[in-house]
């Protein structure tokens, strides 16, 4: 309760702003179309980039906490275990932000609004979520893999003790957790783009 009575507000702001704006670059026709862009967002085609829109704002949102409480931690403002502790949990709201805002837009777009025309597909209307492709509500869950990066990014320390009494251990499965994660990540952002690809090469191919 302590970390999170007295959590800094500026990340947290931050985090949730970046959030918002990934979300919207993803899943934001409904916004563009209400303000008169929907014809701009559909030429854009953002909606095929919902994986990469999704990692560029997880490691945004690592990185504004990352180095705010980094540079806390070397100034010593506060113990650092405590400066982890609210550096996760500001984290982790703003992805939730940005994954809650997301899913939120996809179902009213999908499920309510043009439930007509994208219920009657099987991707969308048996679904967990409905309106919402279990394959988006996967690459939704996976931007919470960024916490095992950020957990596995070096924290400074009041003395270097801290770190030697960490062990040789605890350095390994940090590089450990922090290589698996980021394979884990880019693999999705390939298999997705290829997805994205094939899907373009699909529509050339009618074209002609």
């Amino acid at each position: 309760m302590t970390a999170v009575e007295h959590l800094r507000a500026k990340p947290i702001a931050s985090s949730v702003v970046v959030g918002l704006l990934a979300s919207l670059c993803c899943g934001g026709s409904l916004i563009f179309a209400s303000i008169g862009l929907g014809a701009l967002y559909s030429t854009l085609g953002l909606s095929r980039f919902i994986p990469q829109a999704l990692a560029v704002g997880a490691v945004s949102i690592v990185a504004i906490n990352y180095l705010y409480y980094r540079h806390m931690a070397k100034a010593r403002s506060a113990g650092p275990v405590a400066l982890q502790q609210k550096m996760f949990i500001s984290t982790a709201i703003g992805l939730a932000a940005m994954g809650g805002s997301f899913l939120f837009m996809e179902w009213l777009n999908h499920a309510i609004v043009h439930g007509d025309r994208f219920l009657t597909r099987p991707e969308y209307s048996q679904a967990l979520i409905k309106g919402v492709p279990n394959m988006t509500l996967l690459y939704v869950c996976a931007t919470f893999l960024a916490l095992a990066v950020l957990w596995a990014l070096p924290f400074p320390r009041p003395d270097s003790s801290g770190m030697q009494n960490s062990g040789r251990m605890g350095k390994a499965a940090r590089v450990a957790i922090f290589g698996a994660t980021t394979v884990l990540l880019v693999s999705v952002l390939v298999d997705a783009s290829n997805k994205v690809s094939g899907t373009v090469s699909g529509q050339h191919g009618r074209a002609h």
